[in-house]
């Protein structure tokens, strides 16, 4: 497998400096979608994949390179409270058998908020022998996706040209990072706006 390209100017991934082989590549992808009002649908999808014939400790053989996992996770999440309200997982693609048995379990955070906390409530609701490793780092992007979903659903210029009521609570983003520090001015600015009517273009 050969290196893959960097996209940004000025950055050089190690594999482009040394003879590198590709063994592994996981990959996450999540998609929102606005129901109505009052509701998005997160999609995710988890994959895993090697690139040259390997032996499977669980099930004691060697098997030919390819798909390792596929794990895929819908949940329906409230606006703006981000509540979820459903969630399933369907493991398309797994090595052995017994992991079917942890499908369920993404029930296990229905009624979970997506706010700050949520990736410690996930890791005890699906930690450990209670889920899926695999399944849990999924559901943890998808809840990051999430807020991006919803600020997505309330910046939307729609007919009219006007976007959302701006109601929702500031708290999501509360040191979540440095930009959204508690004593900085960014996050001053959008707890001054929330309520704040639509905006019109």
């Amino acid at each position: 497998m050969k290196c893959r390209r960097p996209r940004s100017p000025g950055f050089t991934p190690w594999c482009a400096l040394q003879k590198k082989e590709r063994i592994h590549s996981r990959t996450i992808t999540v998609n929102s979608y606005e129901i109505d009002d009052s509701s998005l649908l997160i999609e995710g999808e988890l994959l895993d994949e090697r690139f040259f014939p390997s032996f499977y400790y669980s099930r004691s053989e060697f098997l030919d390179p390819g798909i390792v996992h596929d794990i895929r996770v819908e949940m329906k999440v409230t606006l703006p409270e981000l509540e979820i309200t459903e969630a399933r997982a369907a493991m398309r693609k797994i090595p052995i058998e017994e992991c079917l048995g942890v499908e369920s379990s993404a029930g296990k955070i229905v009624g979970l908020r997506i706010k700050p906390g949520f990736s410690r409530v996930l890791k005890e609701r699906l930690g450990g022998t209670a889920g899926c490793l695999h399944m849990a780092t999924l559901i943890y992007h998808m809840g990051a996706a999430a807020v991006q979903g919803m600020w997505a659903a309330l910046s939307r210029k729609r007919e009219g040209g006007g976007t959302r009521a701006l109601d929702y609570d500031p708290n999501i983003l509360k040191n979540s990072c440095w930009l959204w520090r508690e004593d900085g001015p960014f996050f001053e600015n959008v707890k001054n706006l929330r309520g704040e009517r639509e905006r019109k273009a």
